[in-house]
């Protein structure tokens, strides 16, 4: 049976007895790390897997051999082994034990790797989709956000409209002009922060570019965000910050409304739209929330008139 090459080969092996599990051959390496007597072995295989009993090694047939994996100790090193436990003929069981030790800490190896190579991906779709200055969703996050919410409206046939904001904080390179590029970071940071807490769970917050931000509303009608802003607004002005120069300076802002589907239907169309609003609101005394209609296309029309982003801030 070629038992003493087993043994040079340092395998684990052993025929044992099917009601005693008694060897009548065990290799060297199975006396050493798992033993050599039936009740020991027994007793070992139960005591580090709990579901092994003596049922299941009874049941053992060549078309359905019986596995499992235990922790050993091979001199002073821990060992995994998987055990498989398979028929060798009416009597006799044959046990075979593979040493697994490197493909386990291969395994974990993976698995840590794996975890942190998630973890590097969540970090780094984060920053994909995150201002990196005020820590709110950015222009490529609203545009998901929006891209998202109009697929998931169209699979449940939802009629849920929802309405869009832009909101232009007033004079604000006054800011950057007198006291500083830091401290105008520092303005859009506390802003940012002031709007956030007055919005609901209902609205999508995001900085779309230099002092311009956007909110979404989700369920929101154009009439019912316009109120809401105008809430918003209210709470900015009252909102003191203290200059470079020990100064108090208050905030302000102007914006305009688009309803979805009634002023257009792509982001980059209701986008457009709201920013007309917000030139209106700038050009006739800032501070103010203006939403889009007709009214403000017809008076466009008739006298082209540059973007919010041109005027003045």
């Amino acid at each position: 049976m070629g038992f003493d090459l087993l043994n040079k080969l340092d395998v684990v092996v052993a025929i044992c007895n099917r009601q005693t599990l008694a060897p009548s051959y065990s290799s060297s390496k199975f006396k050493a790390i798992i033993g050599e007597c039936g009740e020991a072995i027994f007793n070992l295989f139960e005591s580090k897997y709990q579901e092994f009993s003596r049922e299941q090694v009874l049941a053992v047939t060549a078309q359905s051999p019986y596995a499992f994996t235990i922790q050993l100790k091979d001199e002073r090193t821990r060992k995994t082994i998987k055990v498989i436990m398979s028929d060798y003929d009416e009597d006799q069981l044959m046990i075979v034990g593979q040493d697994i030790t490197e493909l386990k800490k291969l395994e974990y190896s993976l698995q840590a790797y794996a975890s942190l190579m998630e973890t590097q991906e969540k970090s780094l779709i984060k920053m994909a989709y995150t201002d990196s200055l005020t820590g709110i969703a950015n222009r490529r996050a609203m545009f998901k956000r929006f891209n998202e919410y109009i697929q998931n409206q169209n699979q449940n046939q939802n009629n849920t409209k929802g309405s869009i904001c832009i909101i232009d904080i007033d004079h604000f390179k006054q800011f950057n002009d007198v006291y500083g590029h830091e401290f105008g970071d520092y303005v859009l940071k506390r802003f940012a922060e002031k709007v956030t807490l007055a919005l609901d769970n209902d609205c999508y917050f995001a900085r779309i570019g230099g002092e311009e931000f956007c909110v979404f509303s989700y369920t929101r009608t154009g009439i019912e965000l316009t109120t809401l802003i105008d809430t918003v607004l209210d709470s900015i002005k009252c909102y003191e910050i203290l200059t470079p120069e020990k100064n108090m300076t208050q905030l302000s802002f102007s914006a305009g409304i688009v309803e979805n589907t009634t002023h257009g239907t792509t982001l980059d169309e209701l986008l457009s739209n709201a920013d007309m609003a917000l030139y209106f609101a700038k050009a006739t005394g800032r501070g103010q929330v203006i939403s889009f209609s007709t009214d403000l296309l017809a008076k466009h029309e008739a006298k082209p008139m540059p973007k919010s982003r041109e005027i003045k801030r």
